[in-house]
């Protein structure tokens, strides 16, 4: 049986991120209708047909190695969204913790994995990153998509530590601020020269210092790894940088960064890897 439990923060941060992402979620049900099906074998959301030219499909796929074999162990999926990834981690064999602070959005993500085939495989927990509710010890792993950013990152990091078990892996996609240059983008363009603000304004991408704060609270290891270089690719979201000869471009150059040892820290996505010391 699946359930939706009660959020367990009133914090003015967790509301407004909750009504944000309760607004996309209704955006969302509005396009499509329905939520569209996870089949086994997806590695990214196809109602975001983007997101390969991103390399999210690459990142996913790097998040399930780093969690290793998913059959028959309790994963919670935080900031489950709409529910592709819990979906996915289902598929995969896991019992699965969905857990976000939006209730749209789970109501979003349990339509989902009931057209998915596995709701029964799923809970989901109306609750907040830093305190999900849950039992102490009481995950085998840990995952999310673009999630830690939006978190107050040393009561995450404890949270984390509370609720996965000794040895158990974590593994977050992310949206990095290790490039200077992408980070002062970030700050200046959204809402100028046509390109849409879809960030709220409590995130922030990681820092090298936030990623070393959260580690100094995370009661185990802590490592970033850069899987796929996204960094000129971040142009496209300049209107006249969306055609497919500019798109063809901007991914070769990206794809030369990747060569070059040390680049993958320009990127503007990577991977959060977690191990809860034993």
């Amino acid at each position: 049986m699946t359930r939706t439990e009660e959020p367990t923060s009133g914090a003015d941060r967790i509301d407004r991120e909750s009504s944000h992402w309760d607004a996309v979620a209704a955006a969302e049900i509005a396009e499509y209708g329905e939520a569209l099906a996870v089949l086994p074998a997806d590695l990214h959301d196809r109602a975001k047909p983007w997101l390969p030219f991103l390399d999210l499909p690459v990142l996913t796929a790097c998040l399930f190695e780093r969690l290793g074999d998913l059959s028959g162990r309790r994963i919670l999926d935080l900031g489950t969204g709409n529910g592709f990834l819990a979906t996915a981690l289902a598929h995969r064999g896991a019992e699965v913790i969905a857990v976000d602070v939006s209730r749209a959005s789970l109501a979003l993500a349990r339509q989902r994995a009931e057209r998915s085939g596995v709701l029964d495989r799923i809970t989901f927990h109306l609750a907040s990153a830093e305190s999900t509710g849950l039992p102490d010890a009481s995950c085998d792993a840990a995952c999310g998509l673009f999630v830690l950013h939006h978190t107050q990152l040393a009561s995450s990091a404890a949270e984390l530590s509370r609720v996965l078990r000794p040895g158990a892996p974590a593994a977050f996609v992310e949206t990095m601020g290790f490039n200077p240059l992408l980070s002062a983008a970030r700050r200046i363009l959204p809402g100028r020269f046509g390109i849409e603000k879809a960030s709220t304004d409590d995130e922030a991408p990681l820092s090298p210092s936030a990623v070393r704060g959260f580690g100094e609270v995370f009661q185990g290891s802590v490592a970033v790894e850069w899987p796929t270089v996204v960094c000129a690719r971040m142009l496209c979201y300049l209107p006249f940088m969306r055609g497919r000869l500019a798109s063809a471009v901007l991914r070769t150059a990206d794809r030369g960064l990747g060569k070059v040892p040390g680049m993958g820290r320009t990127s503007y996505f990577g991977l959060v890897c977690l191990r809860r010391s034993d």
